[in-house]
């Protein structure tokens, strides 16, 4: 049975007649057989009419996915459909005429007829009237052409309805329209949507002192500089006075909605030159989200201008959400990203080293850079409460940037010093995936003048294993240097042996997690000794991190792994005078 007829059996009753059948693919009547609103069977007459070449192209579709997003009339297609649909179920059938597109993107005209036979089930019958329209149109041009002038009037007019007519932002009437449909949207997708209601702090100033005609300027020229702050689907609107609402559809994350106001905050804090006038001004900003502060409109907007006076009460200049937790929670990510902004600034920042040290001889051979934070409140902040932020906020380059530097500039001064140690790089997963990380590693090492063999550059096995389709590649790059590479966390993900022989790795790192494993006495951690002689399968020179008990590194020596580093080899004097070499990085 070919694929027409599957197509024509989704969603057909099987006892029907065979003389329907044959009708059904024989009429020169294109059908289309409707399953609760969704293409589920097309005649071959519906595959020449819309173009198609196969009827699974059509499989799943609405009409209105065959149809531009408005008709002549300038009504959305999805919404008369849904309407024109109802009519029919209603009253068992319905004929309307209707402008269609077919698969190619060509448009054309259609009589149709949807008749219900089931409450799920319509059959659309439809036939081509193209040739008739152009028929009326040739026969009535001069008429068309007073009715488009009219319906070019009717169009501003409604346009002029629809914005506001200082700034030709929607106007409240169109923002409810369009938030009605954003929010029918994000119920289907399941998916959230903010609000935004700006207003502008102490503009009656400006028009008590400087006049409406200033205000006025000021108004449109910040009505442009929102609308360059949000994406082509958003809508801004201007609610009447200095009040604005921005509506983010589909938004990805409750910080999306936090970044844009700040550029927002950003955008009208810059200074507005209305000669003769420079003026400064700021904005306070209330935030709603469904669903989580209301299911409908009214809620929506009336919690983010509740938001919006909270703002205003807090200093102005700033932006409020309605949820008090989700506020705390923003405004205090907001005051740790820029701490972070400062730190990179005003070098905050400060590296510490950990010994990597050879396990037959005891001698320390390498050192791991381990970046630590400085912060003025909070004190020493470990990595694992900044770095995420950081790579969330596009600080991670440049921090990776300055670790990179340093630690190759206090490796030349342990070399200066007569200790040859190696150091050691973690480098973030974004910082894996600039294009011009080979170049960046480069400069570390001219500007310190250390030689590449003793850079090792760790990468955790989940960024490697995220992009592996790009890693050859920029592994190759870096290998090229001439540094060393190491793979980092290994245990923690699911990497196959095949993978690792592809990359051109010198060591690998088992996790801390399964040394942690490694019983007392005489256990055994077969995952650790299963690693170790993979590891030495593939030539590669195999470290164990954190090891903090001699009998942990009894086990590691017995089953032949090289390396290690961890708290044990401060502990028991492993380093012979290194700690304050180590210590004064």
């Amino acid at each position: 049975m070919d694929e027409q007829d599957d197509g024509a059996e989704e969603g057909a009753d099987e006892g029907a007649a065979i003389d329907f059948r044959a009708w059904y693919e024989k009429t020169g009547d294109a059908m289309l057989l409707l399953q609760n609103g969704r293409i589920g069977g097309a005649n071959p007459a519906a595959l020449a009419l819309f173009e198609c070449d196969r009827v699974a192209r059509l499989f799943g579709l609405g009409l209105a996915d065959l149809s531009p997003l408005q008709q002549a009339e300038g009504v959305l297609s999805e919404r008369a459909l849904a309407e024109l649909m109802a009519a029919a179920r209603r009253d068992g059938n319905c004929r309307f005429e209707w402008c269609c597109v077919g698969c190619n993107g060509s448009p054309f005209w259609a009589e149709v007829l949807l008749t219900a036979l089931a409450p799920d089930l319509v059959v659309a019958t439809m036939h081509d009237i193209s040739a008739r329209k152009q028929d009326q149109l040739a026969l009535s041009l001069a008429l068309l052409s007073d009715v488009g002038e009219r319906r070019r009037s009717e169009e501003r007019t409604r346009h002029l309805a629809e914005h506001d007519f200082l700034t030709d932002l929607p106007n409240r009437v169109l923002l409810l329209d369009r938030l009605s449909l954003a929010l029918a949207t994000a119920r289907r997708k399941r998916t959230r949507l903010a609000i935004l209601f700006l207003d502008l702090d102490r503009f009656k100033n400006i028009n008590d002192t400087l006049g409406h005609h200033v205000g006025d300027m000021l108004l449109q020229e910040v009505a442009a500089r929102l609308v360059r702050c949000v994406r082509s689907v958003d809508t801004v609107s201007r609610q009447g006075g200095d009040e604005f609402v921005i509506i983010l559809s589909e938004l990805g994350g409750v910080d999306q909605a936090a970044h844009v106001a700040a550029s927002v905050l950003n955008a009208i804090s810059q200074e507005f030159v209305l000669e003769p006038h420079r003026l400064h001004v700021s904005t306070s900003i209330g935030i709603s989200i469904y669903p989580d502060d209301g299911a409908d409109i009214d809620t929506l907007i009336r919690n983010a201008d509740l938001a919006m006076y909270h703002a205003k009460e807090s200093g102005r200049n700033g932006f409020q959400f309605f949820s008090p937790e989700m506020n705390a929670q923003i405004v205090e990510r907001v005051a740790f990203e820029n701490d972070l902004r400062r730190a990179l600034r005003e070098q905050q920042f400060v590296l510490e080293y950990e010994a990597q040290i050879d396990i037959a001889s005891a001698r320390p051979l390498a050192a791991e850079a381990l970046i630590r934070w400085r912060h003025p409140t909070l004190g020493l902040l470990r990595p694992e409460r900044f770095i995420g932020v950081a790579e969330d906020c596009g600080l991670m380059v440049p921090i990776g940037r300055w670790v990179l530097e340093q630690a190759c500039l206090q490796a030349r001064r342990w070399h200066d010093a007569g200790h040859a140690l190696t150091v050691a790089v973690n480098l973030s997963q974004t910082q894996f995936l600039q294009k011009n990380l080979a170049d960046s590693v480069r400069e570390a090492l001219e500007l310190s003048g250390l030689a590449p063999q003793w850079l090792e550059l760790e990468l955790t096995e989940a960024v490697i294993m995220k992009h592996s389709a790009s890693a050859p590649a920029t592994l190759q790059a870096l290998r090229e240097l001439g540094v060393r590479l190491a793979i980092d966390d290994f245990g923690t993900g699911y990497t196959r042996v095949g993978h690792l022989r592809e990359y051109p790795f010198d060591k690998l790192k088992i996790d801390q997690t399964f040394i942690d494993g490694i019983p007392e006495g005489d256990g055994v951690a077969p995952a650790v000794t299963t690693i170790i002689a993979m590891a030495r399968s593939l030539g590669l020179t195999v470290l164990a991190e954190g090891v903090e008990t001699q009998a942990q590194l009894h086990f590691l020596r017995r089953h032949g792994c090289d390396q290690y580093q961890g708290h044990y080899a401060r502990q028991d004097g492993q380093l012979d005078g290194l700690n304050g070499l180590l210590d004064g990085a």
